[in-house]
């Protein structure tokens, strides 16, 4: 059946695919593929956080970062949201 989408083939260790296993049974996930799927998605979103995280870092001063530091996750979280 034709498709606009992309198709990717995998193939995995035994380990890899175990643990792709667990993955799904605490998910409740049925499809092996559809496991990889989310993962992938999962994994790409937490590439493009740390890259906002680290441009926002690179922009700082020491001085800035210090109080980042000092003043706790909360700083950094405002920051974060400023960039969006």
């Amino acid at each position: 059946m034709p498709s606009t989408k992309h198709r990717i083939n995998l193939t995995v260790s035994d380990e890899v695919y175990a643990r792709i296993k667990a993955f799904m049974v605490e998910n409740g996930i049925q499809n092996d593929a559809t496991a990889c799927l989310q993962m992938v998605v999962q994994r790409l979103n937490a590439y493009e956080n740390s890259k906002v995280v680290f441009n926002t870092m690179r922009n700082l001063t020491p001085e800035q970062l210090q109080a980042f530091a000092s003043e706790g996750i909360a700083v950094v979280k405002a920051e974060i949201d400023k960039e969006k």
